[in-house]
């Protein structure tokens, strides 16, 4: 544990991602451990990665391997869902992710929150939905560390092409990563 977190550091090379790396990383960061009814309209869960009053109101969006496709991860099944929405709304966010950092044969993970989640719960959500955020990329940073996995976080949010993600206009990007192997 202590070399990883002596270690690890961003990297701005990328090669594809084994599928099996990306299930380790996503099972020991986001996975749902435990579920429970709650009053709020949703449950509530355990995960490997803390969020205020177990909501977890931040869903990864991961690009796939033939650059096209995207699939939000759904951390009570383990699996990838395919979105199912027209995906070349992301086609300027990928443009704009180039400018910041080549992905070369990474994957670009967004961080997309669902702000209403957190407001069922608490007044003036905001801060807790950017503390999930940041706590979700800090543990991915590790695991992916641990794992030989190469991962920089960008400076960009992902707004305004996350909120078309839902024709509800009720999601907001907190943050966009690059994730892939070792070149």
């Amino acid at each position: 544990m202590a070399t990883t977190l002596d270690t690890r550091h961003s990297h701005r090379t990328f090669a594809p991602v084994p599928e099996a790396l990306l299930g380790a990383l996503l099972w020991h960061t986001a996975r749902t451990k435990e579920a429970a009814r709650s009053p709020l309209g949703f449950q509530i869960e355990h995960r490997p990665t803390p969020s205020a009053g177990a909501i977890h109101p931040i869903h990864l969006v991961i690009q796939l391997t033939d650059e096209e496709s995207w699939a939000r991860y759904n951390p009570q099944d383990h699996s990838l869902d395919l979105l199912a929405k027209d995906d070349s709304l992301l086609q300027p966010l990928v443009d704009c992710s180039e400018q910041v950092v080549p992905r070369g044969g990474g994957h670009l993970i967004l961080f997309v929150a669902e702000p209403g989640k957190t407001a069922a719960k608490y007044e003036n959500p905001e801060s807790l939905i950017w503390r999930d955020a940041g706590v979700l990329q800090g543990s991915l940073a590790l695991v992916a560390a641990a794992l030989g996995l190469n991962y920089c976080l960008l400076g960009i949010t992902g707004n305004p092409w996350v909120a078309q993600l839902s024709d509800q206009g009720k999601l907001q990007g907190v943050g966009v990563a690059i994730l892939g192997a070792k070149p």
